[in-house]
């Protein structure tokens, strides 16, 4: 892989000048090494490790990879634009300027719905992503819009999915429909397929009658509800009948959804005026009920989801998902990430959300309307132009586009060099751009528009009239100047957090730019062919089996990768273990075929339980799959096994042992139809021994090869949220693939390839290593119980007080978080974190040193006070005397089951035992996030309940001295003064 970027850019450099820029601007400006510049720059916040800190070498092969981006950076700054062609606005290419002065990209997560905080993780801009569905929702009259911002693909699925859910939830008999005409059909193609939708399409400019009798036939004669997914705007030349569907309302049971990336902000900024001349239809979001119409009494058109986008978006642009507030859709509470998980996707891109924040609230609503006014008045100008020409056009409804219907081949010829699209329908669609404003299409295409140019004026740069509030700007910055403290402490997620802090300010020189589409498509396909043929197929005839794709991580990357192995095995099982993914399962019942919702089959999956180190449990996959196949047979199916496979599960970094379950089940006759292995975080190190192969084959070493792989570019390197997926897949292209390449994933991967070798890799991994062992080893001698993989960078060990959990931003589950060890990880850092450990050991001790003899004068016997660890002798204890427990009052409504958990997972509740280790009281305490003690009931031997007060006046002395030396405020739950007695 080395030499794939390399390459990529010195052909990039060969077609330079003719991309448009000018031999003498090109070479006078190459003088100025803008990337050299900017990573040295960033040397003042580099994050030290084995391979960064080698970049200070002036002779490193870094130096050379920059010079080639310093290359490209100049191609596309002087890139030549088509006057029609679909680029970036230059109001959001100013708003990526302004957030690269701020100090971004730094590594940050968007994981969660926007609501969703954890205090923990603040590497995120969910305020100003809040603030985005705010503005945008009111626009619809919903301003308390839930959804997000993703990619287009994912924020359709996130509606239709709302809408799936909604309907089982009001129609819980009926089996919806998707019902559709103009949208993208790759667009509906994939969301069938991920939520395991049936669907239709009507046409809706057939004569009513026949339509009708479409719908009749699709919906089994209206037993069906129906979610019909409209498209406005996304296509100048395909927008959907909107009165139509707001008629076939009134005679079916209908939900609808509205697709609006391409047009959301020209339709809902429109003056009165302006939509009544153009027919453009005003929609408002909202929970209708299926069996109601469609238009509210005032004229609205009544969406119960909208896929909106900014103004002149490209299709690779960021996408926001709007439903109103759904019942029963939140998801299921995960403690790893300490909320619901209710998004398609798991991580996702910060700065998108951020960057389209910034970009509508400085346009605002005014903002908008004036530049659609102004686009107008061109759309106008090019119209009279193309008339003048002997051409025949008209204006795009939903859009400010140009639809050119009749030409000569000269003139077609003509109008596809400077950018037009020729559609099906044999017309071509001129592009009507922001970056008409700013003057240069009018100098760099005279010949076009002759004396038209003298219409407009361009007296007032565009920018100025939008700028961005200081006052914000100054708070990114502040925020990403915390970050850099933050960052080399935060140890719970497996994300190198580090590599940003160099290659950030090179990435960013590239949000002003647009990318070559040429140099992205070459590029994209040179990385996507690299890595198949570093997992075993290294030429085009075998890659012409295998299908590769970008993704925006691991979380979309194994839905592809699931539902692209059932495409070829539609009835088969798959099987996955108890330590898989949390978002697997999500991605399994999301999609009613596989779940069979709808039908009286069961689910076509199953959870396997995994051994003690996190493995599936090839005894009990053999045992589920032979009771599986037998019912297979019985009913007179074919059987097919679908296994996915962890190669590095997410809290332990357990690796399913591939040899063991092949061989289990090949000995009892079964074969494994597809393998999907997962190994999201450890694949960005190496291929961890995983080929790819055809379903059966096996590599050298007698390991099942596997058909589907899960990689993601954020976590072992650590560049922005994104990530690959490559499957087995002959005959038809990964599931959820679509054409809209985002050009600076590719760039990114591209930079990341050329920086991180093979070898940078393997010592990043092995330091990462070392570090794991160290910390186990400390961990160890501090007492504590703890678990680690063989050359895992995971370590897991029971929970320590909730405020070091916090600092750290470890992981929970159960009883045990675990620390990773990623690059940005100092020893120094896991010193302090160890020493964070044994403070809190020591400072109990001298509290237990000074209240123990009171206790032992007291109870009349040797007391000793210990902490309560997770995995202790006395934990079993308590929780076994716990079932004898009995209040010593009536009236007591303690959740003490409950209580008890959590003071015992908050590592400071505290028993007294005697010389033989009887407890003979227990002080139930949490530890909480904020650096508080909760104080809980009493538990206390009944001998001693003719001494509750005295022992009370001992606690209240014992949390006293807790507070006081862990810095921390004491403070008395709602049962805390309740005393529960055993005996």
């Amino acid at each position: 892989m080395q030499d794939l970027g390399l390459a990529s850019a010195n052909a990039a450099n060969n077609i330079s000048h003719s991309l448009g820029s000018s031999k003498e601007t090109y070479f006078r400006d190459t003088q100025n090494c803008v990337i050299q510049d900017a990573f040295r720059h960033s040397r003042s916040q580099w994050i030290d490790d084995p391979v960064i800190c080698q970049w200070r070498d002036p002779t490193h092969h870094i130096h050379r990879v920059l010079s080639d981006t310093n290359d490209l950076y100049h191609d596309w700054k002087y890139m030549k634009r088509k006057l029609f062609s679909i680029s970036t606005s230059p109001v959001w290419r100013d708003t990526g300027r302004a957030l690269a002065e701020v100090g971004l990209p730094w590594h940050s997560n968007q994981v969660n719905m926007p609501d969703q905080i954890d205090s923990s993780w603040p590497f995120h801009f969910k305020d100003f992503e809040t603030q985005l569905l705010q503005l945008l929702g009111s626009r619809v009259g919903s301003s308390s819009a839930v959804g997000y911002a993703s990619s287009h693909l994912e924020a359709s699925c996130y509606c239709i999915r709302a809408l799936q859910q909604e309907l089982r939830r009001v129609c819980p008999s009926q089996r919806p429909i998707l019902i559709y005409d103009q949208i993208d059909h790759k667009l509906v193609e994939a969301i069938r397929k991920i939520l395991g939708l049936d669907t239709a399409r009507v046409h809706l400019s057939d004569p009513r009658e026949e339509m009708i009798q479409g719908l009749l036939n699709a919906t089994a004669n209206k037993a069906r509800p129906i979610i019909f997914a409209a498209s406005i705007g996304n296509s100048a030349t395909e927008n959907d009948k909107i009165s139509l569907i707001v008629d076939i309302s009134t005679e079916f049971t209908l939900i609808l959804h509205i697709d609006a990336f391409q047009s959301f902000d020209y339709i809902t900024t429109m003056s009165e005026h302006e939509r009544r001349r153009a027919g453009v239809e005003k929609f408002v979001l909202a929970n209708k009920s299926p069996h109601g119409f469609l238009r509210t009494e005032d004229g609205f058109v009544i969406a119960n989801s909208i896929v909106a986008g900014g103004l002149n978006q490209p299709p690779h642009g960021p996408a926001v998902s709007l439903t109103p507030n759904y019942q029963g859709v939140k998801g299921e509470k995960v403690a790893y990430i300490r909320s619901f998980d209710s998004t398609l996707g798991g991580s996702r891109d910060a700065i998108a959300p951020l960057w389209l924040a910034l970009y509508e609230l400085r346009l605002g609503h005014n903002g908008i309307q004036k530049l659609c006014r102004d686009l107008l008045d061109i759309r106008s100008s090019v119209l009279r132009v193309l008339k003048s020409q002997g051409m025949t056009a008209y204006e795009s409804t939903y859009s400010l586009d140009v639809v050119v219907h009749s030409f000569s081949s000269s003139q077609k010829q003509r109008l596809l060099k400077l950018g037009g699209i020729l559609v099906k329908s044999g017309e071509i669609v001129l592009a009507i751009q922001t970056r008409f404003l700013t003057g240069e299409v009018f100098s760099s295409s005279p010949s076009f528009w002759g004396s038209h140019t003298n219409n407009f004026s361009t007296s007032k740069p565009l920018l100025n009239q939008y700028p961005i509030d200081p006052s914000i700007l100054k708070q990114l910055k502040a925020t990403v100047q915390g970050w850099k403290t933050i960052t080399r402490s935060t140890a719970g997620y497996p994300l190198h957090m580090g590599s940003l802090a160099a290659l950030g300010p090179v990435i960013a020189r590239f949000w002003d730019l647009d990318i070559s589409q040429r140099w992205v498509e070459n590029t994209a396909h040179k990385i996507l062919s690299s890595r198949l043929a570093s997992f075993g197929v290294p030429d085009a005839e075998n890659q012409r089996t295998f299908k590769a794709n970008f993704t925006n991580g691991s979380t979309m990357g194994n839905r592809c990768g699931i539902h692209t192995a059932f495409s070829q095995f539609p009835d088969a099982t798959i099987y996955l273990s108890t330590e898989t993914h949390y978002s697997v399962m999500k991605t399994l019942r999301d999609c009613d075929k596989i779940s069979n919702i709808w039908s009286l089959k069961e689910p076509q999956f199953f959870q396997i339980p995994s051994d003690s180190r996190g493995r599936m449990c090839a005894a009990a996959l053999l045992k589920q799959v032979m009771l599986d196949k037998q019912r297979y047979t019985a009913r007179g199916r074919e059987y097919h096994l679908i296994l996915f496979a962890n190669i590095g599960t997410t809290f332990v970094g357990a690796r399913d042992n591939l040899s063991e379950i092949y061989q289990t089940l090949r000995e009892h006759g079964i074969e494994i139809s597809y393998i999907h292995a997962d190994g999201a975080f450890d694949f960005g190190f190496d291929t961890c021994g995983i080929s790819l192969g055809r379903p059966g084959s096996v590599d050298d070493d007698g390991v099942p090869c596997v058909q589907g792989i899960t990689i993601s570019h954020h976590k072992a390197l650590g560049q922005s949220v994104s990530g690959e997926v490559l499957c087995f897949s002959p005959d038809r292209e990964i599931v959820g693939k679509v054409p809209n390449l985002d050009p600076k994933v590719v760039f990114e991967t591209w930079l990341y390839n050329q920086v991180y070798r093979p070898r940078d890799r393997l010592q990043l991994r092995n330091y990462c290593q070392q570090n794991a062992l160290f910390l186990e080893t400390g961990l160890r001698n501090l007492g504590l119980a703890t678990k680690r993989n063989p050359d895992s960078m995971i370590v897991v060990f029971e929970r320590p007080v909730a405020w070091i959990t916090e600092e750290f931003s470890l992981r929970p589950e159960g009883d045990w978080v675990h620390f990773i060890t990623m690059p940005h990880i100092s020893p120094e850092t896991i010193e302090l974190f160890l020493d964070r450990i044994k403070s809190v050991d020591e400072e109990c001790r001298a509290a237990f040193s000074s209240i123990a003899p009171l206790l032992t004068d007291l109870l009349g016997r040797e007391i000793q006070l210990k902490r309560l660890q997770n995995q202790s002798r006395l934990v079993e204890r308590l929780r076994r005397l716990s079932q004898f427990l009995k209040p010593v009052q009536s009236g007591y409504t303690a959740e003490l089951e409950e209580l008890i958990k959590r003071s015992v997972r908050g590592a400071l509740s505290i028993a007294a035992v005697d010389d033989e280790e009887n407890i003979q009281l227990v002080f139930l305490a949490e530890s909480n996030r904020d650096q508080s003690i909760m104080v809980h009931p009493l538990l206390l031997n009944t001998s001693f309940v003719n001494k509750i007060q005295a022992i009370q006046e001992i606690q209240g002395q014992l949390m006293g001295l807790l507070g006081r030396y862990l810095k921390a405020k004491i403070r008395l739950s709602s049962a805390g003064h309740q005393v529960y007695i055993y005996s």
